[in-house]
């Protein structure tokens, strides 16, 4: 009994990620080190997963949105150096997801509780935190740019 639960689990699961899958968490970057020298890198899905050449032996990947996507580095005459698949999935360390009823909220716990908005969170939440984000962000572009337009050299010289 234990054998054919066992070559089931194999069965269901083995598709769905094979032995060679890297695992990425969402907003995570990881370091792939290269056999050879890389001077191209190709990304089957960039909604999933980027890849960028930090130096020609070392990639930067990062994980964009859940889901699954492939990495292939070529050298200079075009072969390939590395290929790999990426599943990028949910970043659980730290996290609290709270249900009511059909409604899902995802809070970030380190150590004190926040809302983090994720993907699957209750629509009217997620557009509600993700605005607030999107216009902190404004505000401190806005503070960044006031604070280097008063470290020009003329400013600092008293004017031109």
């Amino acid at each position: 009994m234990r054998s054919a639960l066992t070559a089931l689990l194999l069965i269901t699961t083995g598709p769905a990620m094979a032995a060679a899958d890297q695992m990425l968490e969402v907003e995570h970057a990881d370091v792939v080190r290269l056999p050879a020298s890389a001077y191209t890198v190709i990304v089957g899905n960039p909604a999933i997963a980027d890849a960028v050449i930090h130096d020609r032996r070392t990639l930067i990947v990062t994980g964009r949105l859940f889901g699954r996507t492939n990495i292939i580095a070529l050298d200079r005459a075009g072969r390939v150096i590395y290929a790999e698949d990426f599943v990028v999935g949910p970043s659980t360390q730290g996290q609290l997801v709270m249900h009511r009823g059909t409604a899902r909220t995802t809070m970030t716990c380190t150590p004190d509780c926040g809302p983090s908005p994720s993907v699957g969170d209750d629509p009217d939440t997620f557009d509600a935190l993700t605005g607030q984000q999107s216009t902190r962000i404004g505000i401190a572009g806005e503070a960044a740019a006031i604070s280097e337009a008063s470290q020009d050299a003329r400013n600092l010289e008293g004017g031109e």
